[in-house]
């Protein structure tokens, strides 16, 4: 009989997490708390369920590699590139602080130089597996504090390589100067950017080949290829695998195929980074723990602390608003994976005792564990803290002597195209940004443009809104955009407040506090994909516009009252399923050609109408009675299905094959 260690120990965690994790599910918690608690159950100092350690390990490392692949196919080149200040700048500030406070405070309690250095690297990382899965989860990757945490946590796995090097040269046999700290550091930099380059310009090549295959197995295999492949490659080069998989997947984000590959690699990714959350709950003694919770709960504490601030301290310093400041910090509060490595190392290399190494690993757990709670809560935290801290936000906006004019808040794109056109139109209009560099760009395209949070009320005040004709709130923040609808309307009853959106189910609430129009993302996607399908099948435009308008009524319809949702899109839907289109084509030697459209008198002898008749490639839409049907014209007729039958019969009769 076989007996296969590994699959029993994988049988054994999956038995135990799944009811777990239904049971924190049930009660409103994330699953990653219910991988962690399983780690901690079967791991060795729980009831040593698992012998295979080791091997569960590594098969989380790969969870890892997935979900970095994963989010770099969601992101783009140009978008990476936008992101090189918060990258930099912030992922400079953000580790350098925290080093140098938490190695000041090392050296105050007694640690020699190496351990508080050592101290600093550790808690300077946060977890990108975790934070980026809460946002990617609740839509806020592309907000602006999901951007400054992206830009952050990027610089932090690039500085993983130089702390590496720093914790071998201060606690490794064969110690490293100064100099080859430095050369090595310079290779490993090189070898990204040649990796970046290799990847963007090979792969998207592969993929073109194999797609020609039509094989699905085949794609599959390239995908774990290129995955796995990229993230090997770099960790030759002294660089993370997760970096890696970010490239590869950066690297075909802007192909056609990036959406298929999400959809395939999606099941994997979620299988083995459960794994990895599992295996991080497996180092945690728990005995330990118990013993010297009240210690270990004051560094939590400590820690969680030193990092918001600092991080707050950044976004000040990159002239973030405090309340996207203080969600930031929030949100990279914890220990990162990547810290577990450096606290390996320090143990391997004498620098951290049993009862320091424990103490750390108990603190780093408890950190992650507890990101998902003060995720959901962070946005409320900051909105309250801001509000009370943030004063002196409100004055750098002066009162705005503007009237009748339009308040456009976001400069992104949707807010870039509104503003040149309003520009060009020459209607008066001021823009808001909380972004420094976005505003400079708007002034210099000649916009009026201030530096600010719409969603403090003195802010928007200072905008002009009791004298504003309409607001336009195109930002892609869910909480700063109800809270900017509220405030203009409690300032303004008379003002129009437009609203984007980015998913359906904000449309509501959005409604409820006051917007007087709301467009989804979502809606108007689906609306330009069908519109775009009927062009194509050279349908006319007027009957794609009548479509779009009809399902824009009905569809915003529902979203304003979801109560009648049901019975208006079995309405629609009916709707749509009678009205049918067609087309006739007018061969020679058909007694139809030479007749007039009323001579014809299609409608009334079948309730079927020539929309639009095209000729010689052009289509004449709405045709007047006294139009004559001439041989090789197409007819396009517009009915039910009944009407439509009886008008090909009868277009039949007078044009016998």
């Amino acid at each position: 009989m076989e007996n296969i260690p590994l699959l029993t120990d994988i049988v054994i965690l999956m038995a135990i997490s799944v009811p777990i994790s239904i049971l924190l599910t049930r009660m409103g918690l994330p699953t990653v708390i219910g991988f962690l608690v399983t780690g901690v159950i079967i791991g060795p100092y729980g009831f040593g369920l698992v012998t295979e350690i080791g091997t569960v390990e590594t098969l989380s490392q790969i969870g890892i590699v997935l979900l970095l692949f994963t989010i770099g196919l969601e992101f783009s080149i140009t978008r990476m590139l936008s992101l090189r200040r918060e990258g930099i700048l912030g992922g400079g500030f953000q580790v350098g602080i925290t080093v140098l406070v938490v190695f000041a405070v090392g050296i105050l309690l007694g640690y020699p130089m190496q351990v508080s250095l050592l101290l600093g690297f550790i808690i300077s990382l946060s977890s990108t597996a975790i934070v980026l899965k809460l946002l990617l989860d609740k839509g806020e990757v592309n907000s602006p504090h999901g951007n400054l945490s992206l830009g952050i946590l990027i610089f932090q796995d690039l500085c993983v390589v130089l702390m590496v090097m720093v914790i071998q040269s201060i606690g490794g046999k064969g110690a490293s100067s100064t100099i080859e700290i430095a050369r090595g550091l310079g290779l490993s930099i090189i070898a990204f950017f040649i990796i970046v380059i290799a990847v963007t310009y090979l792969i998207p090549r592969l993929f073109n080949q194999v797609v020609k295959l039509r094989n699905r197995e085949v794609f599959i295999l390239t995908i774990v290829l290129v995955c796995l492949g990229t993230a090997l490659v770099t960790s030759l080069f002294g660089l993370s695998l997760a970096l890696g998989a970010f490239i590869a997947g950066l690297a075909i984000s802007e192909s056609e195929y990036s959406d298929q590959i999400v959809a395939d690699v999606i099941p994997f990714r979620d299988t083995f980074s459960s794994l990895f959350f599992i295996s991080i709950g497996m180092l945690l003694d728990f005995h330990y723990l118990i013993s010297n919770l009240p210690v270990i709960i004051g560094v939590v504490i400590a820690i969680m602390a030193i990092k918001s601030l600092a991080l707050v301290g950044v976004g000040q310093i990159l002239k973030y608003p405090l309340r996207l400041s203080i969600a930031a910090g929030l949100n990279l509060a914890q220990i990162g994976e990547f810290s577990f490595i450096l606290i390996k190392m320090g143990e391997d290399f004498g620098l951290l005792g049993e009862s320091l190494y424990q103490g750390l690993l108990a603190s780093a757990i408890i950190t992650m564990a507890a990101t998902p709670f003060i995720f959901q809560r962070s946005s409320k935290i900051a909105l309250g803290v801001g509000r009370r801290l943030g004063r002196h936000a409100r004055e750098s906006v002066k009162k705005s002597s503007l009237s009748n004019h339009v308040i456009i808040v976001g400069y992104g794109v949707n807010g870039r195209n509104l503003a040149r056109v309003l520009k060009e139109t020459a209607i008066t209009h001021v823009i808001m940004d909380v972004n420094m560099e976005r505003v400079r760009e708007a002034k210099s395209g000649g916009h009026k443009a201030v530096f600010g949070d719409a969603s403090h009320p003195e802010i928007i005040k200072a905008l002009g809104v009791d004298t504003a004709k309409m607001v336009v709130v195109a930002i892609s923040d869910p909480i700063s955009t109800r809270r900017i609808v509220k405030t203009a309307r409690d300032q303004n009853p008379a003002v129009s407040i437009l609203v984007r959106t980015r998913y359906l189910k904000e449309v509501e609430d959005l409604y409820r506090l006051g917007a007087n129009q709301v467009i989804p993302e979502e809606f108007e996607t689906s609306v330009e994909i069908f519109a775009r399908v009927l062009r194509d099948y050279r349908v006319p435009g007027n009957i794609i516009q009548n479509q779009i308008d009809l399902i824009r009524q009905e569809g915003y319809a529902m979203f304003r009252n979801p109560s009648i949702a049901g019975e208006r899109l079995t309405k629609l839907t009916a709707i749509l399923e009678k009205t049918v289109m067609d087309t006739f084509y007018v061969d020679k030697g058909c007694m139809v050609a030479g007749k007039t459209l009323a001579a014809l008198d299609l409608r009334k002898k079948t309730g079927a109408t020539i929309i639009a008749i095209v000729r010689n490639g052009e289509a004449r839409t709405n045709p007047p009675a006294d139009y004559l049907i001439e041989d090789g014209d197409i007819l396009v007729i517009l009915g039910s299905h009944a009407q439509l039958n009886q008008a090909f019969e009868l277009l039949n009769e007078k044009c016998p094959a």
